[in-house]
């Protein structure tokens, strides 16, 4: 049972293949050139996707709201080609990825970012990156209610031990949870909490696609690492 999630039609975008995403994807720029910005865009962009897709979704469901960067691009399928346009300046805005850049932007970064641009349009709202992991859950279930997405990090794991360790993604196939793929270092974006047996689950997009963490997995690994109530926590806005 969803006990939270966005009322509005979360991003959607036509895929060259014919698919329609759930979110953005920072893999329309696979295929780059080496040592090129396309390919840390690739690699390194997922906070982008989300910083992005954010602005896009608080656009297309309030007008006050809008951005420049968002007015031609709300509220419908966008092409691929639309996309990247549209990615491409928010990372510029975002201040792009260095070249020697060992993985993405800060949360302190899209907090910084958030509010520079809030402040600029007059906006109510303000973003806190969290560093307590027993706010998470609650702040969570605050920002579904009011129909802000969450950005949420899979903190990065330090140490050879947890080189092959992170959390599971899943995909839900009727009733079950079936596991798809283990990540760390990477940026996703909540769009819903589902109650079940085994503890919440958080409905997520992630390389343009719906997937599931569940809940009590992710605090044993922010709890269990290195820094990761501080590295894998959320942009919490209010």
């Amino acid at each position: 049972m969803k006990i939270a999630g966005l009322t509005g039609q979360y991003i959607q975008v036509s895929q060259n293949k014919g698919k329609i995403t759930y979110g953005g994807d920072q893999g329309f720029f696979a295929g780059a050139s080496c040592g090129s910005p396309d390919e840390r865009k690739q690699k390194l962009g997922c906070g982008i996707t989300a910083f992005g897709d954010l602005l896009l979704y608080l656009a297309g469901r309030d007008i006050k709201y809008r951005i420049r960067e968002t007015e031609n691009y709300e509220n419908r399928i966008l092409s691929e080609e639309e996309y990247k346009s549209y990615y491409n300046q928010i990372y510029e805005y975002l201040g792009g990825i260095q070249p020697k850049a060992q993985w993405g932007l800060s949360g302190l970064r899209l907090q910084r970012r958030f509010n520079r641009m809030a402040r600029r349009q007059g906006w109510k709202l303000r973003a806190k990156w969290g560093c307590c992991g027993r706010w998470i859950y609650k702040r969570t279930l605050e920002m579904l209610h009011k129909d802000i997405p969450v950005i949420l990090c899979i903190p990065i794991l330090f140490g050879n031990r947890n080189k092959d360790k992170g959390i599971i993604l899943y995909k839900k196939d009727g009733d079950a949870y079936r596991k798809v793929q283990t990540v760390s270092a990477h940026y996703v974006t909540v769009t819903g909490v589902i109650k079940e047996d085994r503890g919440p689950y958080f409905e997520i997009s992630s390389w343009g696609k719906r997937y599931y963490i569940n809940w009590q997995e992710y605090k044993h690994l922010i709890y269990g690492n290195f820094l990761g109530t501080i590295l894998g926590n959320i942009l919490y806005i209010r």
